[in-house]
C-alpha cells in the first residue's frame, strides 16, 4: 500500500511526474469550478469585498499620514502602537496635529470636519452591510438583486449594488481628500 521513503509517506499510485492523487483531485475540482457559470451574486459579493478593502486602505493610509506628520514635527515615538486605533481617534489626532501646525488657518480643520462627517455616514453603512447582512433578495418588482440587512432597530433594509459602488467611491474620495491635507 504505502512505501516509506525518506521519512515521508508516498502512495504506490503516485504518478511519474510526482503528483499525488490529491493534487490531481484539487486540479479537477478547480477546473470544474472554472467551467461552471458564475454565481448571480458575485458582483454584490465583490462589492462588499471592495467596501471592506477600501475601508482598510483608508485606515492604513491615514495611520501612515499621521506617522509622517509626527516625524516631520520631530516627534519620534510611534503613534498608536499599543492598540488598533479607531477611525475617530485617528481623525482626532490628525486634527490636533494640523491645528498645532498652523493655528491661524482653519481651512484644513474645516476640511477634516467635513471629511469626518462623510466617513461617519460611510461607517454606518459599512457596519450595516457587515454586521446586519441576512440574505440576498431576488429583487421583486425591480428585478435588481438586493442584500437584505437588519439595522440596530431590527428594520429590514435592502442594499443594491449601485449603493455599494456609490459608498465605495465616496470612501475613496474621502481618502484622497485626507491624504491631500
Amino acid at each position: 500500500m504505502f512505501e516509506f521513503n525518506d521519512s515521508s509517506t508516498v502512495s504506490s499510485g503516485e504518478d511519474t511526474d510526482g503528483k499525488t492523487f490529491m493534487t490531481h483531485l484539487a486540479a479537477r475540482i478547480t477546473q470544474k469550478d472554472q467551467e461552471q457559470e458564475s454565481c448571480p451574486l458575485d458582483s454584490q459579493l465583490r462589492g462588499v469585498g471592495q467596501l471592506v478593502f477600501a475601508w482598510g486602505t483608508l485606515e492604513a493610509q491615514l495611520e501612515q499620514k499621521i506617522a509622517d506628520l509626527r516625524s516631520a514635527a520631530g516627534e519620534i515615538r510611534s503613534a498608536m502602537t499599543r492598540t488598533k486605533p479607531t477611525m475617530a481617534k485617528m481623525l482626532a489626532e490628525l486634527r490636533a496635529i494640523v491645528s498645532m501646525r498652523c493655528r491661524r488657518d482653519n481651512v484644513q480643520l474645516i476640511e477634516i470636519a467635513e471629511i469626518e462627517r462623510a466617513i461617519q455616514q460611510i461607517d454606518k453603512f459599512r457596519t450595516l452591510v457587515i454586521q446586519g447582512f441576512q440574505v440576498a433578495d431576488e429583487g421583486g418588482r425591480t428585478n435588481e438583486r438586493l442584500f437584505l440587512c437588519r439595522d440596530a432597530k431590527n428594520n429590514v433594509i435592502g442594499i443594491s449594488l449601485g449603493e455599494l459602488e456609490s459608498e465605495i467611491s465616496r470612501l475613496d474620495a474621502c481618502r484622497e481628500r485626507l491624504l491631500a491635507l
